[in-house]
């Protein structure tokens, strides 16, 4: 097993352009649950769109939060044809791309791959920066996703992080309103 310093996974040398999906209702089928997911993908609508960020560090959180060291990603909400709502998550880091479906908001709000966010104690929570209105179909954003070819593109620190592709996913899905940030250093 080979070590990689923090300045080479800074620059992306972990990534590995995987698009991992999780799903919170699970039924222990691999197959049902694929198609199902395509189901989704077909027919389901995205109603709502939220954009929250976490501090990227447990030791000091605040600190580092006020720096702009924080963790974006995107939350979504969608009906299908039977009128059934989901959660979504849609999020890079230097391991890959993740979706995340759920009927709770917690699951995909507060966890990634199945953990909390947050581990360590006290008040801190997600926090939401901006939210809007979407009518965009889930099929649309997996297109998006496709034709900008996200998979492929390695996650680095500062250029192509979670930030940029939050903005990305956020301002593609939102019906009127834009996110911005500001980008930590110019190497």
């Amino acid at each position: 097993m080979s070590r990689t310093s923090g300045s080479e996974r800074a620059k992306g040398h972990e990534w590995t352009g995987n698009f991992r999906y999780i799903c919170y209702n699970f039924s222990g089928d691999h197959d049902k649950e694929k198609k199902e997911l395509m189901a989704h993908i077909e027919e389901d609508k995205v109603y709502k769109v939220s954009l929250y960020t976490t501090p990227l560090f447990e030791d000091k959180p605040s600190i580092f939060y006020s720096s702009g060291l924080y963790h974006a990603y995107v939350v979504f909400y969608t009906e299908t044809i039977r009128n059934e709502k989901f959660c979504w998550s849609l999020e890079k880091n230097a391991e890959g791309l993740f979706l995340q479906r759920s009927r709770n908001i917690e699951d995909v709000r507060d966890k990634i791959k199945g953990e909390e966010r947050i581990k360590f104690p006290h008040h801190w929570q997600p926090e939401l920066n901006i939210n809007d209105e979407s009518s965009l179909r889930l099929k649309e954003l997996f297109e998006f996703i496709d034709e900008t070819d996200q998979v492929s593109i390695k996650y680095t620190f500062n250029d192509e992080n979670c930030k940029k592709f939050a903005k990305e996913v956020f301002d593609f899905i939102a019906k009127e309103k834009k996110w911005s940030y500001v980008r930590l250093f110019d190497f």
